[in-house]
C-alpha cells in the first residue's frame, strides 16, 4: 500500500470494514427483510463512503496532487463512486435491492487498492486539471457501467422468474424492483456512462498529445488506448440499439458483457499489456 502514513491506512481499513459489514447486512436484508439490518447496512455503506473519501483525501495531501494518478488510487476512487451511486439510488427510490450487488464491488476494488502494487513519487506529467478530469470522468463512466450491469442482472433474474411456470415472486426476488424500472434505470446508467467516457477520453487524448507526443510518439498504438476505445464503442452501440427498440433482454445481456470488458480493460490491460498506462 502507498506509504502515506498512519492516517491513510486507518481511513482505508475503516472503509474496508464498513463496506464488508454493509455487504453482509445487505445480503441478510435481501434474504430476510429485517428493517434493522437494512438500516444498519445503509449507515455502514455511508460511513464506508465517507472513510473512502478520507482515504483519498489524505493520499492527495501527501502527494500534493490528485490521489488517483496510478491504478491503486483509481481503484479506491472507483469503489467510492460505486458506493455513492448505490446510496443515491437507494435514497431516490427507497429501495435497497442494489446494495447486495454494488457494495461487494466497492469492497473488492478498495481491497485491491491495498494489494495492487502502486505508490512512489507521482511523475510530474501526472498532474494538472486535464489529467484529473480524464481519470475522474473515466471512473464515473466505469461506475455507471457497473450500476447498469447490476440492474441488468436483476432484470434477467426477475424476468426469468416471471417466465417460469409458477410465476410466484417470493423470497429475495420479491424485493426486486419492477422490470420496467430496471430497464429504464439500466438504460439511463449506460447513457451516463457513455457521456462521461466520451468526455473522459477526450480529456485523455488532449493530455496524451500534450505530454506523450515526444516521449511516447506511438502512444496511439498502446493496448490501453485501444481497450478504452473499444469499450466506448461497444457501449455506444448498446445505447443506440436500446433507444432504437432493441429487446430489453438482449440489452441487459450486452450490459453484463460490457462490464466484463470494462474489468478486462481496467485491470488486465493496465497491468500486463499497456506500456505507458499505469492508471485508467
Amino acid at each position: 500500500m502507498f506509504g502515506t502514513g498512519f492516517a491513510n491506512a486507518l481511513f482505508g481499513l475503516v472503509a474496508l470494514l464498513c463496506y464488508a459489514g454493509a455487504t453482509v447486512l445487505y445480503v441478510v436484508w435481501l434474504r430476510h427483510p429485517l428493517v434493522s439490518a437494512g438500516r444498519l447496512a445503509t449507515v455502514l455503506a455511508g460511513l464506508g463512503a465517507a472513510f473512502n473519501f478520507g482515504f483519498l483525501y489524505v493520499r492527495s495531501v501527501a502527494l500534493k496532487t490528485v490521489p488517483y494518478g496510478d491504478l491503486l488510487g483509481s481503484m479506491a476512487l472507483f469503489g467510492l463512486f460505486l458506493a455513492a451511486m448505490s446510496l443515491i439510488l437507494e435514497a431516490r427510490h427507497h429501495d435497497r435491492s442494489l446494495g447486495p450487488f454494488l457494495m461487494p464491488v466497492s469492497l473488492f476494488f478498495l481491497l485491491l487498492s491495498f494489494v495492487v502494487p502502486g505508490g512512489g513519487e507521482v511523475r510530474p506529467e501526472l498532474r494538472g486539471s486535464v489529467f484529473a478530469f480524464h481519470v475522474t470522468l473515466n471512473m464515473l463512466s466505469y461506475s455507471a457501467f457497473a450500476v447498469a450491469c447490476a440492474l441488468s442482472l436483476l432484470y434477467l433474474v426477475l424476468g426469468r422468474r416471471l417466465r417460469s411456470k409458477r410465476h410466484i415472486l417470493n423470497g429475495p426476488v420479491s424485493r426486486f424492483p419492477s422490470l420496467s424500472y430496471l430497464e429504464r434505470a439500466a438504460r439511463t446508467s449506460i447513457g451516463v456512462g457513455v457521456v462521461s467516457m466520451a468526455a473522459g477520453l477526450t480529456m485523455g487524448f488532449l493530455w496524451a498529445y500534450r505530454v506523450w507526443h515526444e516521449q511516447h510518439p506511438e502512444w496511439l498504438l498502446d493496448a490501453k488506448v485501444w481497450g478504452a476505445g473499444g469499450t466506448f464503442a461497444f457501449y455506444l452501440w448498446i445505447f443506440v440499439r436500446a433507444h432504437r427498440g432493441a429487446s430489453p433482454v438482449t440489452t441487459a445481456r450486452l450490459a453484463v458483457a460490457g462490464f466484463i470488458l470494462v474489468l478486462i480493460s481496467y485491470t488486465a490491460v493496465n497491468l500486463f499489456f499497456s506500456k505507458v498506462h499505469s492508471f485508467t
